[in-house]
């Protein structure tokens, strides 16, 4: 919502009434925003990922990147390819700490006694 978008409430039951309209505002901007997927070709899945074509061969050789094969032609989904990216993402030690505090403070949980 814009700053001009943004209507004055005057209680606290009329922002209650307002919400579900508002949810399903925002829900219906940030389906538009989507991107449909796109299927690419070998040199354009180099491309958006930055690597040699002979690297991308070289990867779908070895499974180890998501591809589609039609007839003797490669196709990468975009989508998928940005979740590859995303899965060999090496997390920051902030991350790691904050997931093993994350951790032990379940299992603490799980074996309290009550």
């Amino acid at each position: 919502m814009g700053h001009d978008e943004n209507p004055r409430f005057k209680s606290i039951d009329d922002l209650i009434d307002a919400l579900p309209i508002i949810i399903r505002q925002e829900i219906a901007r940030a389906l538009q925003s989507e991107k449909p997927d796109k299927l690419l070709t070998v040199s354009e899945a180099a491309e958006y990922l930055r690597l040699a074509i002979p690297t991308i061969y070289s990867l779908v050789q070895r499974n180890k990147i998501p591809y589609m094969k039609k007839t003797k032609r490669l196709y990468f989904s975009e989508i998928k390819l940005k979740e590859w990216l995303d899965q060999s993402r090496v997390r920051s030690n902030y991350e790691r700490e904050k997931e093993v505090i994350n951790k032990l403070v379940k299992r603490k949980s799980v074996y309290r006694v009550k």
